[in-house]
């Protein structure tokens, strides 16, 4: 271990974080949090001291909101400004206020700041009846059109839009529509209801085109061409092409015959159609978007369009189609990298030589290969960190910074993390990063690296990337065989260093392990059958996994690319999007069609980077990213 590193260690455990409360007072908390979050009765004052007092005072509240006194509930969002529990707090005095008539009141408790959409719509309903009619339906219908279902508290709202003539019958139309993009198919059939009953069986058709879109182009009622069944007929279309391009194409072509499509909607289906064969990889895809008139590519159009020409080398069409991305894109440093080397293979040199400056000053995976493409060293490994150090004592002693802490202690992550970002809205860049050191003092990682990300300074390395868990995972690399600083680069990806983590795919623990994939590697360790809360322990996880990393680098020989796309996405995807040819690695990662598992493979890749340098502590040794990225093989 440097020396320096065990310095700053030994001073860590020495003086250590301030504590807030002990541990006899948690576990009091503990228990009478669990009886007033069920509604019962406790004696909650015997704890009016301890930072989380409120949590208990608010669970309270909100079970007794009848017989609560309107007075209490204003002193405790007066009392609590500072937390997120006055914020949710206010929507129930809105609705009360808005029960009661007391419009005014409702207006003026909403100046103080809350924008949740459940307070924008008391808030604007409040202003409908004050008066404020014109500016306020345009509000709210403005909430009201949305793909996404609506709150109970903009119900007053919507009936107000409607009683004044705002929903027209295009409306419900366009509002289905987008619901229908989304997915929202129950709230396109409840929409529905206020269109005719011709509609409503249109809508149904829409909705079965969903899962069985050739079975729904069968009916009969989409024989008559009118603008909505052409929506229907585009959607179901486009559903026919997730799953078979040349099936939809097909399908296509006996639509054009019997339906009038604008030449908008024409080239939002072709545009549908291309994306998914570039996602296949399907060279043909690159004509197909070409040929798509600039104003019909959206966003998705042009960046397949790139990836397609850059997969096949197409210098040109890649430049034509980063040119043709809104500008924030193009500034993007994918598509920066992209266009330097585009530019160079056409012979542009000193504006590709821009560009490829501009880049390799970034802890980034495009960063890093632009500093390789001009031989220079990785200089933001060394970049020192700001003195913030000053700034930390007056932050931990902010109640809301202690309640969050407090939280955090006691394992309520989400509250801790929503007062911890509540009390540090509108902070500066070095309030932030001297809040995310503090956040680390007591190894809260993932809110420490959170917190950075909030900056959206990228080159905090010392603070986006601690050594956590660091004699684990030594440990399990040297015996596993795997690089340490790859363990490291998954984990701090896949769980930001937070053990209890659980994702919607139900992968767990600091590598993200799925459980069967866990048993699996356990038996393959000879390990005895794991129980279901092995995963959730650090020193477990990082051996699974590391195991895990072992077998795919096995699978793929030793390629780290394919090995973190597999450990994404699947070991079974990684045959489909093999390419005809040696590939670059760099331009098949680019092309990988998950935007996910694309960026996944990005960030290991630069995370592996400064791992190794913060394992070893030299950047002149530190393997460069391009020589790490082995060509991909067909």
């Amino acid at each position: 271990m440097p020396l320096i590193r065990y310095t700053l260690l030994l001073l860590a455990l020495c003086t250590g974080p301030l504590s807030f409360a002990g541990e006899q007072e948690r576990e009091q908390f503990k228990t009478l949090y669990a009886k007033v979050k069920a509604g019962k009765s406790a004696n909650i004052a015997v704890l009016k001291d301890y930072p989380l007092y409120p949590y208990l005072e608010y669970e309270r509240i909100v079970h007794n909101l009848p017989g609560t006194s309107t007075q209490s509930i204003e002193a405790f969002i007066r009392d609590y400004a500072d937390s997120p529990l006055s914020s949710k707090l206010k929507v129930h005095l809105m609705e009360r206020y808005n029960q009661e008539a007391q419009w005014g009141q409702t207006f003026t408790l909403l100046q103080q700041g809350d924008n949740s959409i459940k307070a924008r719509c008391l808030h604007i309903q409040a202003r409908i009846e004050l008066g404020d009619t014109t500016q306020a339906l345009a509000d709210g219908k403005a909430i009201w059109m949305s793909g996404r279902d609506r709150p109970k508290q903009c119900d007053g709202l919507f009936r107000l839009l409607k009683n004044n003539k705002q929903l027209s019958d295009k409306d419900y139309w366009r509002r289905i529509k987008l619901a229908m993009h989304r997915g929202a198919t129950s709230l396109a059939k409840s929409l529905s209801k206020n269109l005719s009953k011709k509609d409503q069986a249109l809508v149904n058709i829409w909705v079965l085109a969903r899962r069985k879109p050739q079975k729904a182009l069968k009916k009969a009622i989409l024989a008559d061409d009118n603008a909505r069944s052409r929506d229907v007929v585009a959607y179901a279309i486009k559903r026919i092409a997730r799953k078979d391009t040349d099936a939809a194409k097909a399908q296509f072509k006996t639509a054009l015959k019997n339906y009038e499509f604008d030449t908008a909607q024409q080239a939002e289906i072709s545009r549908y159609i291309a994306v998914r064969d570039a996602l296949d990889h399907e060279s043909h895809a690159l004509i197909a978007l070409a040929s798509i008139p600039e104003e019909y590519r959206d966003v998705k159009a042009n960046e397949w369009l790139a990836r397609i020409a850059l997969r096949e080398g197409d210098w040109k069409t890649l430049l034509d189609a980063i040119a043709a991305l809104p500008k924030d894109e193009q500034n993007a440093s994918n598509w920066k990298y992209w266009r330097a080397r585009a530019l160079e293979a056409t012979k542009q040199n000193n504006e590709a030589l821009e560009l490829y400056k501009s880049l390799s000053h970034n802890a980034s995976f495009y960063g890093f290969l632009a500093a390789d493409h001009l031989g220079l060293p990785y200089s933001v490994l060394e970049q020192p960190a700001l003195d913030i150090d000053q700034l930390i004592p007056a932050l931990e002693k902010e109640p809301a910074i202690q309640r969050a802490l407090e939280l955090l202690a006691v394992d309520m992550k989400a509250e801790g993390r929503a007062e911890w970002f509540f009390a540090l809205n509108n902070r500066n860049k070095e309030q932030m990063l001297a809040a995310a050191k503090l956040a680390q003092q007591y190894h809260h990682h993932f809110t420490a690296i959170l917190t950075i990300s909030k900056t959206k300074d990228w080159n905090q390395v010392e603070l986006r990337f601690p050594m956590a868990y660091e004699e684990i995972i030594r440990k399990a690399a040297e015996e596993l065989g795997v690089h340490p600083a790859l363990v490291y680069g998954v984990a701090r990806r896949e769980s930001a260093f937070d053990p209890s983590i659980v994702s919607h795919a139900k992968a767990q623990g600091l590598m993200q392990l799925i459980p069967s994939t866990a048993k699996q590697v356990a038996r393959s360790l000879g390990m005895r059958r794991l129980s279901k809360t092995d995963t959730f322990d650090p020193t477990t996880n990082i051996r699974l996994g590391t195991k895990y990393l072992q077998t795919l680098l096995k699978k793929f020989n030793g390629n780290y690319a394919l090995a973190t796309a597999s450990y994404n996405a699947g070991p079974h995807r990684i045959p489909k999007w093999a390419p005809d040819y040696e590939l670059e690695a760099a331009r098949w990662v680019e092309s990988i069609p998950f935007n996910e598992t694309r960026n996944y493979v990005q960030a290991v890749m630069a995370y592996m980077t400064i791992y190794e340098y913060k394992l070893i502590g030299s950047e002149e040794k530190v393997t460069r990213l391009s020589k790490r990225l082995s060509p991909i093989k067909p």
